[in-house]
C-alpha cells in the first residue's frame, strides 16, 4: 500500500511519468520523467499495490483479517 501512495504522490509532483503521458512526454529542460521501469518497478506491482490500498480504504482492517485467517 505504501508503494501505491509514494508512486502516486511522485506522479502528482511530476517526478515520474504517468502512463498516459505518451512517448517523449514530460520532457522538461531536456530530461524525460522517470518511468516505473526506470525505478526497477513493474507496472503490475504498482497496480496490485493500488488495489490493496483501495480495498483497505474501503474496508479498514480487511488485509489484517485476511492475513489472520
Amino acid at each position: 500500500m505504501r508503494l501505491a501512495e509514494e508512486y502516486d504522490a511522485a506522479q502528482d509532483r511530476g517526478e515520474v511519468s504517468k502512463g498516459r503521458d505518451g512517448p517523449g512526454a514530460g520532457v522538461s529542460q531536456g530530461n524525460a520523467k522517470a518511468t516505473a521501469s526506470d525505478l526497477g518497478l513493474a507496472r503490475k506491482d504498482i497496480h496490485e499495490a493500488r488495489q490493496l490500498r483501495d480495498a483497505e480504504k474501503a474496508e479498514p482492517g480487511l488485509i489484517k483479517r485476511s492475513l489472520d485467517g
